[in-house]
């Protein structure tokens, strides 16, 4: 098995968040096939394996196997559960985000056993990053690495953070009147776009690793939304805030306030279960996530990753991503995240998404080579 041959088992099962169960599945089979001392479906549905050679430091490399919706068939140049090689590229939902890089790791653990090294080497592949992190959250409960290597998309760039996010509903109140006599009512939907232009131009948190916070509003709904000739009685603004570490909730909650304070603002939070129902979270502030940038993990890991790619001709770039991850809940005890994957991020979530294999023949190597630069 090859981790193309792996990656394209991966992609050909459809698996968005909640209906992952077929492709992990696939994971377990996959971790069985290359002799893991251990593989098992934890409580919340993601797959582990685990490699265990005497005492030593426990390594994870952790992705996820969920995907977005395939979106408009229409628009993808091939069939994006077909997993095809084209031109030197693997296509496919999920190719780049990020069952390309899953299959890179469970072969480089295995790689990393031929080698020799002494510790734990720990494999997972979570379920619901997508919507909240579900299974790395679990997994911060349960499992208890030293330092945790993450496999999203960075180009083969070594990734060190991200800003948080948090989704907010800002609700505005008019009143109902009949449109051919609006001066009855009180229109929510001027309300809302009296905020939008002060929203424009807030001034947000800037400087530090991460760059400052950022605000886009994204979606606006009037209600009531069946009937055209109505004066909107309320209107609900959703926004998507990314945060930097000193912009803090009740910072973020007080600056738009102040925009309107008549409006009604909450953030958004969403349950999630298990299959079962046996094990629920709560998902709502999702926190940025900056690596200690001269920790003992950092520093053996450039010349690990250098090495590999000096020998493709390839220079070490650090950078920090710019969507949100699940290393905040994976380090909330503290533990340090590294990130590193194989694909260009900004092909995630399209219809063009695709990852060179050559860029998974590198990244296989990275993550064996980081294992035994921890464990070696």
């Amino acid at each position: 098995m090859t981790e193309l041959e792996l990656a394209q088992a991966l992609i050909r099962q459809e698996s968005l968040s909640q209906q992952e169960s077929k492709v992990m599945q696939v994971m377990l089979s996959a971790f069985q096939d290359l002799g893991f001392d251990q593989a098992y479906i934890d409580k919340a549905g993601n797959a582990i394996g685990i490699f265990q050679r005497g005492e030593g430091p426990t390594i994870m490399l952790n992705g996820h196997l969920d995907i977005v919706p395939l979106g408009d068939l229409s628009r993808w140049p091939y069939p994006p559960l077909t997993a095809e090689v084209i031109d030197g590229d693997l296509w496919g939902r999920g190719a780049v985000d990020m069952k390309g890089a899953m299959a890179c790791m469970a072969l480089a653990a295995k790689d990393a056993v031929l080698q020799g090294f002494k510790g734990t080497l720990l494999v997972t592949a979570v379920v619901m990053e997508e919507i909240g992190g579900f299974g790395a959250r679990y997994i911060h409960e349960t499992l208890k690495p030293d330092v945790i290597i993450l496999g999203e998309p960075s180009n083969l760039s070594l990734m060190l953070g991200h800003r948080g996010r948090i989704e907010l509903e800002v609700i505005f109140h008019g009143k109902i009147a009949h449109a051919a006599k609006n001066e009855l009512g009180i229109n929510a939907l001027y309300k809302a776009s009296r905020f939008l232009e002060k929203l424009e131009h807030l001034e947000l948190p800037k400087g530090g690793l991460l760059g400052g916070s950022s605000v886009t509003p994204t979606k606006l709904v009037s209600y009531p939304n069946n009937s055209t000739n109505v004066v909107p009685g309320s209107a609900e603004l959703t926004l998507d805030y990314r945060t930097i570490p000193d912009d803090d909730l009740q910072s973020v909650l007080e600056r738009l306030q102040a925009l309107d304070p008549e409006a009604e603002i909450k953030v958004r939070q969403v349950s999630l279960s298990n299959q079962d129902n046996s094990l629920t979270y709560t998902i709502d502030v999702a926190p940025p996530y900056i690596t200690p940038g001269e920790n003992s993990f950092v520093q053996k890991a450039r010349p690990a990753i250098k090495k590999t790619l000096t020998e493709y001709n390839l220079p070490l770039r650090e950078r920090m991503w710019w969507f949100a991850t699940d290393a905040p809940y994976l380090a909330a005890s503290g533990v340090p995240v590294i990130g590193f994957g194989p694909g260009n991020e900004e092909l995630a979530h399209t219809t063009q998404e695709r990852v060179p294999v050559k860029q998974l023949e590198i990244a296989r190597r990275v993550y064996r080579d980081l294992v035994l630069a921890y464990c070696g």
